[in-house]
């Protein structure tokens, strides 16, 4: 039974020169990275590919794109782009935390209508990728791990240019607008995915985020109307050329566990207990009856909280209840800032029940 791993695990680069880098230079870093190095798998999400399905201006060409502005400080950096469209010009801003390995977006991209179609007026066009890079990280990684690539959903391309307010409100006043503005997202995906696919990009491509139309945010109709009709059929185009398509959905999927597998999802993550989920994992199994393979589902928060007594009765129930087959052990995230005393022994108590566990 796999296990992956409660921190960031790269297999290509070695410990020695992981360990100088900021936060994952300390000791409790280091010594979490023994233990996952050892005896925990690796999903490797290559970055091989740049920003070929960035998702943050839809897609565009790159040359459309200018980073007009960066300002650092002590503890943050701030950086500013302009988007050139035929239209007029669009504005973004990010924001990154000193010893924190994620970013904030603190201005949107798209305002107002208006801003919709300025974006929706910039050329859409295709620089092929050289996809050497790839191929030779593939080869290095070789058994150590499984090459996937990473792509943002439709819903997540089209979210993350909006303020989070006002994509939900869009989504019940504005469904026209939404609606051209995922068709255009998921045409351009599939354009990308496809030349991949055939040019044997792979095995595994990673969706990530659908937990925005998950409840208690949208119903189930909005899931079948944002989700489905635009994910399932990049998802047949996977499977059509042999890939895997792993999901990454957090939240409440009770409700919409059965329109994974009828999507044709191989593999969901990290299908969360209550009270983040609404889930028991064992009714999960029973649920799925192998047709999709579980990951999960031991809460991030619990790693930092809980205390290892109560994370080996965390695993040993992720495990064991509703039977082994077709589930993986997966947090439901990986520190991306420095790690605490008590998550250095929960996250080693994790991989130890692991082993304990899958093995029996």
């Amino acid at each position: 039974m796999p296990i992956f791993p409660p921190i960031p695990r790269n297999p290509l680069v070695p410990a020695e020169e992981r360990s100088r880098r900021g936060w994952q230079a300390e000791p409790n870093f280091r010594q979490v990275a023994e233990w996952v190095d050892e005896h925990c798998d690796c999903l490797y999400s290559s970055r091989a590919l740049g920003g070929m399905f960035d998702r943050r201006f839809l897609l565009i060409p790159r040359e459309y794109v200018e980073t007009v502005a960066r300002r650092e400080g002590d503890a943050k950096t701030l950086t500013a782009y302009r988007v050139r469209t035929p239209k007029g010009d669009l504005r973004s801003v990010e924001e990154t935390v000193k010893g924190i390995s994620t970013t904030y977006y603190t201005e949107p991209l798209l305002k107002d209508k208006d801003d919709v179609e300025k974006i929706l007026s910039v050329p859409f066009s295709f620089a092929k990728p050289d996809l050497k890079p790839f191929f030779d990280e593939r080869e290095k990684l070789g058994e150590r791990g499984v090459m996937q690539v990473s792509i943002s959903t439709p819903l997540v391309c089209v979210s993350r240019m909006l303020d989070f307010t006002r994509f939900f409100h869009w989504c019940v006043s504005e469904r026209e607008t939404i609606a051209r503005l995922l068709r255009t997202a998921q045409e351009r995906i599939a354009v990308k995915l496809e030349y991949l696919l055939q040019k044997g990009v792979g095995p595994c491509f990673w969706f990530g985020g659908s937990e925005q139309a998950t409840p208690p945010l949208m119903s189930n109709r909005f899931f079948d109307e944002l989700v489905v009709a635009y994910d399932r059929p990049l998802f047949e185009l996977v499977h059509r050329y042999g890939g895997l398509v792993h999901v990454h959905c957090h939240g409440r999927v009770n409700t919409v566990l059965e329109r994974f597998v009828q999507m044709g999802a191989d593999m969901l993550d990290p299908v969360e207990p209550p009270p983040s989920g609404d889930i028991d994992i064992a009714d999960a199994k029973r649920r799925a009856r192998g047709r999709i393979t579980l990951m999960g589902n031991i809460e991030f928060r619990d790693l930092e909280f809980a205390t290892p007594k109560e994370i080996d009765e965390k695993v040993r129930h992720a495990i064991c209840d509703g039977g082994k087959k077709h589930f993986m052990l997966y947090p439901s995230a990986a520190a991306i800032s420095r790690l605490s005393d008590r998550f250095r022994d929960n996250a080693i108590q994790y991989i130890k029940s692991g082993l304990k566990y899958g093995a029996l």
